[in-house]
């Protein structure tokens, strides 16, 4: 029993740090700073979007053992196809990795500016592809290295913004209403994606929940889900305390962050509460969140190509090093141009997949669970 526990914290952990990346880091921030009278609201919004819909997506993906085919059936075998190319075209070098690359490149460029972009896309680009090279031993690798190394050092950075900050706060005053708050907090949580990277990344999860259940029960479809919904519970949780911090630094510090990048707002608010030496630690626990993220995605997609669309003709190690060159190229772009073109597509299909997702769960168990 405790040997269960422990490994759905390690489930939990994974699905934290896989999940909290580029976007994660930015977009509470952003909020924050945007709505600071009505944060409350905001977080509201915020959460439901950015924790609960993301859970209930990996959950959902659980009930038809995190296979596509299965899950997006009722759309049929051609849109499925589809529909699964535009999403990893968007997670992947296309969109999100390359924005992931951008916000390391964030906290980097607020202290040494005369780094170019380029050479820090190139080390970064280098390290997430060498790391993705054996996808059996990410879920593990994240888990057990980079989330303590990513939730540590977020707390550290968190409480002591807070600590430090709290005789110097002087909140601005918040032009939308609560109504409209509450709605930006919901948009802007959904910007970070992580709904479509539930779809993608909840094989590795599937896989390490099925190997950590004894072998008589890794048949037993009650059990495993069981163990996910504790694996997503633990998730979530640590990704609410996650946001609930970077969106309280943010309204403290909003006056002061008027001029600044939104991906160089944490080493800002760390600089301002901690002096300028915090700022390197804050730019090392940036690069590892978003490493940690990069590596997967950058697996996921690599595997998608190489099963999927090129049916396993190529050596995978071609095609991952492939990925890596588009993620280098379309980070060049920049963040506020990467960010302004997924914003666009995710206005279309996000609303409907939530919906479509939604339904899928209340089917599961009307219909399918009672054969």
């Amino acid at each position: 029993m405790n040997e269960m526990i422990g490994k759905s914290f390690v489930a939990g952990f994974a699905i934290f740090s896989m999940l909290f990346g580029s976007g994660n880091l930015v977009f509470p921030l952003v909020l924050g700073q945007s709505c600071p009278d009505h944060w409350a609201l905001a977080l509201i919004g915020w959460l439901f979007a950015a924790v609960l819909i993301p859970m209930i997506g990996y959950y959902g993906a659980m009930l038809f053992d995190a296979d596509s085919g299965k899950y997006l059936a009722p759309i049929g075998k051609y849109a499925t196809a589809l529909l699964m190319f535009i999403i990893m075209m968007l997670i992947g070098p296309f969109g999100v990795l390359a924005r992931i690359v951008n916000v390391a490149f964030g906290g980097i460029n607020n202290l040494a500016p005369e780094i170019p972009i380029w050479f820090f896309s190139v080390i970064f680009t280098f390290l997430t592809v060498v790391l993705a090279l054996h996808p059996g031993k990410i879920v593990q690798i994240i888990g057990v290295i980079f989330t303590p190394l990513k939730f540590g050092g977020l707390a550290i950075i968190i409480l002591g913004a807070l600590y430090f900050g709290g005789s110097i706060s002087h909140v601005t005053e918040n032009p939308l209403s609560p109504t409209a708050t509450l709605i930006t907090g919901f948009s802007m949580g959904y910007q970070t994606m992580d709904l479509l990277a539930s779809l993608i990344m909840a094989g590795g999860i599937y896989q390490y929940l099925k190997g950590a259940l004894p072998e008589s029960d890794r048949d037993n479809k009650k059990k495993l889900l069981q163990f996910t919904g504790t694996a997503c519970f633990i998730g979530g949780i640590i990704l609410s305390l996650a946001y609930i911090g970077l969106l309280l630094i943010s309204t403290q510090y909003s006056d002061r962050l008027t001029d600044t990048p939104a991906e160089s707002i944490l080493g800002k608010i760390a600089e301002l509460s901690m002096g300028y030496s915090a700022s390197w630690f804050v730019s090392i626990v940036i690069a590892v969140s978003c490493l940690a993220t990069a590596i997967i995605l950058c697996s996921s997609f690599t595997d998608y190509i190489y099963a999927n669309i090129l049916k396993k003709k190529f050596d995978r190690k071609v095609i991952l090093y492939s990925v890596g060159l588009v993620m280098f190229a379309v980070s060049l772009l920049g963040f506020e141009q990467i960010c302004a073109f997924l914003g666009m597509v995710l206005e279309k299909i996000y609303p409907i997949l939530m919906i479509f997702i939604g339904g899928r769960i209340v089917y599961y168990y009307a219909v399918t669970s009672k054969k």
